[in-house]
């Protein structure tokens, strides 16, 4: 066991580590800029926690197409879903009664969640593509700690300079493979699953506004109801 735990602890190199970190993370920054670093550390996020809530938003939307029903749309007293998009959507209909307002609001809301995505996925692969290069950098930092002085330098201290440029190519490889690249996919692949499930709430809530227009009703019974 400890014998395990030794060769564990022969892979870890914090210098190495820092180096390929550091050095992509900033070089990611420079490449992307502080607003699509944000995107992704905000997707990042939104991978951890709890995932797209759709019974939630059905019982929203049900309720608010029985208020609907009721008092019409400009009238409707109703909560809205949990989810912004389809608040989004769900508020712009029932502020103007449109259903044009409605689709518009839909396709604003899901070009701005594409560009989000988009960006937060590019950012993750940039990561990917610069990692590996911080990886040599480490591999070529120390290779120059033990190359002016090789004659004087010890042999514990040349093995030590040559782990540590091995590792830094090996967490540079790692980073990009195991981390930032599958990162980006996870990130594109929720986005699509939950956009799917957007999709079908909206065409369901689109349908049920269409079945239930009513007709206008003659003028003798509005003037009997005025009355």
């Amino acid at each position: 066991m400890g014998a395990v735990e030794t060769g564990w602890m022969q892979l870890i190199d914090f210098g190495a580590l820092t180096i390929v970190l550091a050095g992509t993370m900033l070089a990611t920054l420079a490449r992307c800029g502080i607003a699509d670093l944000r995107i992704a550390i905000s997707a990042l996020i939104g991978l951890l926690t709890a995932r797209f809530d759709e019974d939630a938003n059905r019982i929203a939307l049900a309720r608010c197409l029985q208020a609907i029903e009721r008092a019409g749309p400009l009238a409707a007293d109703t909560e809205l879903p949990p989810d912004p998009a389809i608040a989004s959507m769900t508020e712009a209909y029932l502020r103007s009664g449109s259903r044009e307002a409605l689709h518009t609001a839909r396709r604003a809301a899901r070009t701005a969640r594409e560009m989000r995505r988009e960006q937060a996925v590019r950012t993750f692969e940039y990561a990917g593509e610069l990692a590996p290069v911080f990886g040599l950098v480490g591999t070529l930092f120390a290779i120059t700690q033990i190359a002016p002085a090789a004659e004087t330098i010890s042999t514990e201290a040349t093995l030590g300079a040559i782990s540590t440029a091995v590792l830094s190519s090996l967490y540079g490889v790692l980073s990009a493979h195991l981390v930032c690249i599958p990162l980006g996919r996870a990130v594109e692949r929720r986005g699509q699953r939950e956009q799917d499930i957007r999709d079908a709430l909206f065409d369901w809530f689109d349908a049920e506004i269409g079945g239930k227009k009513r007709a206008r009703p003659p003028a003798s019974t509005l003037i009997r109801e005025v009355a």
